[in-house]
């Protein structure tokens, strides 16, 4: 197999897992969201500081925290480092 095959190969697999992802992980991600904040936390998580969000919100550091920490919990957020990415 040459490596051009086997990089279409991973390709395709990595295509079919975020397939899997979306399909286990999306009710669960609409069910976290469903509230206006938590969208709008979403929206921002990965893409601002906990300060920014904090701010932009007025929610408490607290708030934010624990979300995230139940996102990664359920397999919506990665951490990486002290930041949180999200997978979806």
């Amino acid at each position: 197999m040459s490596e051009s095959e086997i990089l279409g190969s991973l390709k395709r697999i990595e295509e079919w897992l975020v397939i899997v992802a979306k399909t286990q992980l999306g009710p669960i991600l609409q069910r976290e969201i469903a509230d206006k904040r938590m969208a709008e936390l979403w929206q921002l998580t990965g893409k601002a500081t906990q300060r920014e969000v904090k701010t932009k919100l007025n929610m408490s550091a607290d708030t934010i925290s624990s979300a995230w920490q139940r996102w990664e919990r359920l397999g919506l957020l990665a951490k990486e480092g002290k930041e949180y990415r999200r997978v979806l």
